[in-house]
C-alpha cells in the first residue's frame, strides 16, 4: 500500500534533501505545501500518513504541535537545524512529533527518514470490508457524521459498540446507557480517539448492541465531549479559511 506524505515547507527556493530522498523510496507519493493553513485544508479533504515539517526548530514544532491538536492519529516529522535546545526537544516528545536534523549527511538522513516510513507502514492497518445485515445500525459517513450518529444513540440511552472503517483503519466506540464509556482508534484511546473519528469525513460505520466494553477510557458526560470536539472542528476550519 502507498505511503502518502504532506511536506510543510515554507521556502519555495529551498532545496528540500528530505524530498529527495522520499522520491527514491518506493511506493511513497509526496505533496507539498507552503502554509499551515493549507497544509490543514489538504488533511481535511483527503487522507495522509503523515506530515512532514520543515524550518526553523521553534517554528517547525510550533506548528506540528497545533497540526497534532487537530488531527491525533497523524504520523508527524519535524526537520529542523541542529542545536534545537531541551524545551523544543522535550515539547515534540511529549506531541509524540519525531524531530530530526536537517543537518545530517545523506546518509544517515536517508537512513532515519526510511524508519519513519517504515513504522508509517507498520502502524497502517487497511479498513475491513463486509458489513453483517443484522446489525442494528448501518450507515455512511458522507450520510451522518460521527458527532451525528453520538448524539441521536446518547439520546436514545444506547449501550453496545460502534465501529468505525475508514481508508485510516477501523475504530471503536462503546456506548453504556447513553454514555460513552471507551473509544480506541490504533494507539489512540479515550478523547483523542473520539477527537479523531470525529474528524472523519468518509467510511462506514455500524452498530452492535450490547457489547459493553469492561475498559473505561472517558469520564466525561457525552454532551460535553461532543461540544469540545465540535468546537475543535470549528477551530479547525476557521484556521482553514484565514
Amino acid at each position: 500500500m502507498e505511503t502518502r506524505l504532506l511536506i510543510l515547507n515554507a521556502d519555495p527556493v529551498f532545496q528540500d534533501r528530505a524530498l529527495s530522498v522520499f522520491d527514491t523510496l518506493e511506493e511513497v507519493e509526496t505533496r507539498i505545501v507552503r502554509s499551515l493553513p493549507e497544509a490543514i485544508s489538504v488533511l481535511l479533504e483527503e487522507s495522509f500518513d503523515a506530515l512532514v515539517v520543515e524550518g526553523e526548530a521553534a517554528l517547525a514544532v510550533e506548528q506540528a504541535t497545533n497540526a497534532r491538536q487537530h488531527f491525533p492519529s497523524l504520523g508527524i516529522l519535524c526537520l529542523a537545524p541542529p542545536r534545537y535546545g531541551a524545551e523544543i526537544d522535550s515539547s515534540a516528545e511529549q506531541q509524540k512529533i519525531t524531530l530530526l536534523s536537517s543537518a545530517w549527511g545523506c546518509r544517515r538522513l536517508r537512513r532515519e527518514l526510511e524508519k519513519f516510513v517504515n513504522a508509517l507502514e507498520t502502524q497502517s492497518s487497511p479498513a475491513a470490508e463486509g458489513i453483517d445485515p443484522c446489525h442494528s445500525l448501518i450507515g455512511n459517513l458522507n450520510q451522518f457524521s460521527a458527532a451525528e450518529i453520538l448524539q441521536m444513540s446518547c439520546l436514545s440511552q444506547r449501550s453496545g459498540r460502534f465501529t468505525f472503517k475508514s481508508g485510516r483503519g477501523n475504530s471503536e466506540i462503546y456506548l453504556q446507557h447513553g454514555s460513552v464509556r471507551h473509544a480506541v482508534f490504533g494507539t489512540l484511546e479515550g478523547e483523542s480517539a473520539v477527537a479523531e473519528i470525529f474528524r472523519w469525513r468518509q467510511g462506514r460505520f455500524y452498530f452492535e448492541d450490547g457489547i459493553i466494553s469492561q475498559v473505561q477510557t472517558v469520564d466525561r458526560p457525552w454532551a460535553h465531549l461532543l461540544i469540545d470536539n465540535l468546537q475543535k472542528l470549528d477551530e479547525t476550519l476557521e484556521l482553514v479559511s484565514v
